[in-house]
C-alpha cells in the first residue's frame, strides 16, 4: 500500500527498511529532515550555554510562517538562496538565517515566538553580543554553583588598558602572540583573510575585525580588477624583452604584496563566504582578465619581459611547464656565481642539465687550496687543466717530490695528461732493481740525447778493444744517433771479409779524406797495374782524382785522337817540356 509523502506529493511505500514505526516522508525529505532536526539541536545546544528557556525550533518553520521576508530589512528572501541556506553548505549575504528578536546575551528565549527569519548579511551586522554583555557560560558551569575563587594578584601586561596576566617579555599571551606575528601587540589581521592588520584595543583578547571595505560588517569590496589597476606602476622594459620577444611597450610592475617566489599576490574574497577566499597570483589573473577566463588552464604564464611582477598582458604567454622552463634555461647564461656558460666551462649531466665546471672544480680546490681555481693559460695538456696560483706558487717556493727529490726544471716532467713526473724517480724506478743503487747522472757525458750514469760509468773499467779485439782509436770509433760507441772495423768487416777474404786495416797514411783498406792498397802496389787500355799505372803515369786512379795517358789520348788522329806519344824536349814524338817526326818531314 502505497502513502502520499507528508512534505510532498510523491507516492511511496511507508514500510521501514528494518524494524521501527512506518515512515512519514519519501527518502528524500527523509534525509531532509535528519539534517534540519541535526541544525535545530544544534541551536539548542548554543543558546543552553545562555542559559534560557529552550525549545526545538526548526529552521524551515520559521521561514514559511514569515513567508521568507527579512523583519529587519523587508527585503523577501530569494528563491535561489533558500534551500542552500537550509540544506547548509555555500554561504551567501541572502541566504535565509534565524534572527532571535531578543538577542540570547540579554536572556532572550529560543522559543519559535522570539525567532525571526532574516537574510544572513542583516543578522551579521546586528551582531548577536551586544556592548557590555557577559559571554556566555560553559555548559558545565551552568549545571554547578560558581565556585568563588579568589584571583591571584600576580605581575599584570604592562600594556595600557590589558588587565591579563603576565606571560613573558612584560607581555600577557595574547599580545605576546600577536608581538611575534605581526611586529605589533596591538594589531590583528583583518576577518577576511587579506593578510592587512588592523589596530584593536589592547583590552580584547580574542577579535575578528575587518578593514573598511573587507568582510559583511563593512561596505562593499573593491573589485579585483580595480584593485589590481591601482596596484600598477609603469617601468621602461627589459632588455631581455627587447632582445629575445622584440617587446616595445612598458612593463606594469605590481607594488603589492608578493610570494616568497618573487611574484605578486592578490587575495580575492568568494562571494558569499565570511571570511574566506582565495590567494592568486597578480600576472596570471591580468592573464585571465585579458584572453578569458580559463584560458591559462593546465598551462604555466611565462614573462617574456623576464620581470616576475610584470602585468602587462602583452609581456605574457601561456605555454607549458617544459617550454617555460626550457625559455628560462635559454635566458640563463651563467651561473649563480657568474660564471658564463660557454663551450669551455660548460658540463652536461647523465640527465642533460648544465653544470658549471668552474663551480664544479672550485668545491675541490677551495677545500684542499684555500682558493678559487685559475686555469693556466700555458698548459700543454688538452686533458688536464691546472692552476695558475698554484703553479706560480710551486715555482716560487722548492717543491719536492715524495721520495725528496726537488723539482728543477731539468729534474721535471710533464706527462701527457699535465702532471708533474719526477725524472730522478722514473731512472730510480729501473736502475735500482738491475744495478742496486741510484741512479746519478753524469754531467760529463758528450750525448744530449742518451745519458749515463756517473756510478756505473766509474765502477766500470774503461774499454779499450771492442767484443772482437779491435783497439778503440781515433780511426776506430764512430757513435751513433743516439750516444752509443761503435767499432768501426767491425762495421767494415761484415762487407769486406767476405768479398776480399781479409779483415780491413785502416791506411793512416791516406792522403784523401776517403777511408781505405792498407792490405788492399799494398797488394795493389805490389803487382803491375794497367788501365783499360793496358797503360800500365806507374808514378808517372797515375793521377789520384777524388780518392781515384785515373791514367795520365790515358787523359792525353782522349783529346789528342780527336784532333790529330793517333795517340799521343810523350817525349821531352830540350827545355824538359812534354810533347807528342808522333807529331814532332811528322812536323819534321813535311819541313
Amino acid at each position: 500500500m502505497l502513502v502520499k509523502c507528508a512534505d510532498c506529493d510523491l507516492l511511496f511505500d511507508p514500510r521501514p527498511s528494518g524494524r521501527g514505526p512506518s515512515r512519514k516522508r519519501c527518502d528524500t525529505h527523509t534525509k531532509l529532515r535528519r539534517r534540519e532536526l541535526v541544525r535545530a539541536r544544534d541551536m539548542v545546544n548554543r543558546a543552553k550555554e545562555w542559559g534560557v528557556e529552550t525549545e526545538l525550533v526548526l529552521a524551515r518553520e520559521v521561514f514559511e510562517r514569515d513567508a521568507w521576508v527579512c523583519h529587519l530589512c523587508g527585503v523577501l528572501i530569494p528563491e535561489s538562496s533558500r534551500k542552500t541556506r537550509i540544506l547548509g553548505g555555500t554561504y551567501e549575504p541572502l541566504a535565509p538565517a534565524i534572527d532571535h528578536v531578543i538577542p540570547l546575551s540579554k536572556g532572550g528565549p529560543h522559543t519559535l515566538q522570539n525567532c525571526r527569519a532574516a537574510h544572513w548579511a542583516c543578522n551579521a551586522k546586528k551582531f548577536n553580543i551586544e556592548p557590555g554583555a557577559s559571554p556566555p557560560p560553559h555548559e558545565e558551569e551552568s549545571a554547578k554553583p560558581a565556585k568563588q575563587v579568589s584571583r591571584p594578584t600576580g605581575r599584570r601586561c604592562t600594556l595600557d588598558g590589558c588587565e591579563r596576566d603576565y606571560s613573558s617579555h612584560g607581555l600577557c599571551r595574547a599580545h605576546r602572540r600577536r608581538l611575534k606575528l605581526h611586529g605589533d601587540a596591538n594589531k590583528v589581521k583583518c576577518g577576511c583573510g587579506c593578510g592587512e592588520l588592523v589596530a584593536v584595543a589592547p583590552s580584547v583578547a580574542i577579535a575578528v575585525v575587518y578593514l573598511d571595505g573587507h568582510g559583511v560588517m563593512g561596505g562593499v569590496t573593491d573589485l579585483p580588477e580595480v584593485r589590481l589597476k591601482n596596484g600598477l606602476l609603469p617601468q621602461p622594459v627589459s632588455e631581455r624583452g627587447r632582445t629575445f620577444h622584440g617587446l616595445t611597450d612598458e612593463c606594469q610592475v605590481w607594488s603589492g604584496s608578493k610570494n616568497g617566489m618573487g611574484y605578486g599576490r592578490l587575495y580575492i574574497r568568494v562571494p558569499g563566504q565570511k571570511r574566506r577566499g582565495r590567494v592568486i597570483q597578480v600576472h596570471r589573473f591580468a592573464y585571465e582578465l585579458a584572453n578569458g577566463e580559463g584560458s591559462a588552464h593546465n598551462l604555466t604564464v611565462d614573462h617574456l619581459c623576464g620581470v616576475p611582477l610584470c602585468c602587462n598582458p602583452n609581456h605574457l604567454e601561456a605555454v607549458t611547464i617544459a617550454e617555460n622552463l626550457r625559455r628560462a634555461a635559454f635566458a640563463i647564461d651563467a651561473c649563480p656565481k657568474g660564471h658564463p656558460y660557454d663551450d669551455e666551462n660548460t658540463l652536461y649531466s647523465l640527465d642533460g642539465h648544465r653544470r658549471c665546471r668552474q663551480c664544479s672544480t672550485d668545491v675541490y680546490h677551495i677545500a684542499t687550496h684555500g682558493h678559487d681555481f685559475v686555469n693556466d693559460p700555458d698548459n700543454r695538456s688538452e686533458l688536464r687543466r691546472r692552476c695558475l696560483v698554484c703553479r706560480r706558487r710551486e715555482e716560487s717556493t722548492p717543491q719536492f717530490c715524495p721520495q725528496g727529490h726537488e723539482y728543477t726544471p731539468e729534474n721535471k716532467r710533464i706527462d701527457s695528461r699535465g702532471k708533474r713526473v719526477c725524472q730522478q724517480c722514473l731512472w730510480d724506478r729501473r736502475h735500482i732493481p738491475d744495478f742496486g743503487h741510484p741512479y746519478v747522472l753524469d754531467p760529463d757525458y758528450g750525448s744530449e740525447k742518451r745519458s749515463r750514469c756517473l756510478t756505473c760509468h766509474e765502477s766500470k773499467p774503461e774499454r779499450t778493444h771492442c767484443i772482437n779485439g779491435h783497439e778503440y782509436t781515433d780511426l776506430t770509433i764512430e757513435y751513433t744517433a743516439k750516444g752509443q760507441l761503435n767499432c768501426v772495423l767491425c762495421r767494415l768487416n761484415t762487407t769486406h771479409v767476405p768479398r776480399h777474404g781479409h779483415e780491413y786495416v785502416v791506411d793512416a797514411d791516406n792522403p784523401t779524406s776517403v777511408r781505405r783498406c792498407l792490405v788492399c792498397v799494398e797488394a795493389k802496389q805490389a803487382t803491375p797495374q794497367y788501365c783499360p787500355y793496358r797503360h800500365e799505372f806507374t808514378p808517372e803515369n797515375t793521377r789520384i782524382k777524388k780518392g781515384s786512379r785515373n791514367c795520365r795517358t790515358c787523359e792525353r789520348n782522349r783529346p789528342h785522337r780527336k784532333l790529330f788522329g793517333h795517340d799521343y806519344l810523350a817525349e821531352l824536349d830540350g827545355r824538359n817540356r812534354v810533347r807528342c814524338g808522333t807529331c814532332v817526326s811528322v812536323g819534321s818531314v813535311n819541313k
